[in-house]
């Protein structure tokens, strides 16, 4: 029993780093990709509000699931918490693109919101099958067997 505790608290911790890993990759694709001059041309044919919509959903996604794996269950404030990081960073993004020659668009924030709140929704929905994930990952014992 001692071991299956031990695996699953590695499981847990290499989970959170992945993620914590993740999160601030997403953070610096989204920084770079909305701070180039013009527009970004990624081939994807998707509406800006759509690109904007998930991009936050994933990110509230990304940083409650990383939180909650380093930390345990998330209560309210936890919650709360990534909603006014999404949000605040949403009208930093905006106001910051003005610089290099982009548009600041509240529609844009309002897209930005609305996927943070999505994701939020989606975290408390789908957060045992996260647990489940997190668990199907080898620990160093196990991928050397």
């Amino acid at each position: 029993m001692h071991s299956d505790t031990m695996m699953n608290s590695t499981s847990l911790r290499r989970a959170a780093t992945f993620m914590w890993l993740a999160t601030v990759a997403l953070l610096i694709a989204m920084f770079i990709g909305t701070h180039l001059p013009g527009p970004l041309h990624t081939g994807i044919s998707a509406s800006d509000k759509t690109i904007h919509f998930w991009a936050y959903l994933s990110l509230s996604l990304f940083l409650l699931t990383s939180w909650e794996l380093t930390i345990g269950r998330l209560r309210p404030v936890h919650y709360f918490t990534v909603w006014l990081i999404c949000t605040l960073y949403g009208a930093f993004d905006e106001l910051t693109q003005i610089p290099v020659g982009r548009t600041c668009d509240s529609r844009d924030w309002l897209f930005d919101v609305m996927g943070a709140v999505t994701g939020l929704i989606l975290f408390r929905v789908a957060r045992p099958l996260i647990y489940r994930a997190a668990m199907l990952l080898p620990t160093t014992s196990q991928a050397s067997q």
